[in-house]
């Protein structure tokens, strides 16, 4: 399924979940904010949520560093 993510077209493999999504780009969940056009998602509902083809989704990633 073709996704835009964070600007850039993604041919996404997985089952269309975020959660799926997170894990196909090897993101960390634990410290990723997510919004899909235009919504926040809350991370209780990545694993329920399914994406759909053209979805447009953000992810912000935090890092800690001192």
């Amino acid at each position: 399924m073709k996704l835009t993510v964070n600007g850039k077209i993604h041919e996404h493999a997985g089952q269309g979940s975020i959660d799926a999504l997170l894990e196909e780009l090897s993101a960390n969940p634990a410290h990723t904010a997510l919004m899909v056009n235009g919504s926040v998602v809350s991370s209780n509902d990545w694993k329920t949520t399914l994406l759909k083809e053209n979805d447009e989704v953000e992810m912000l990633v935090f890092v800690g560093g001192g």
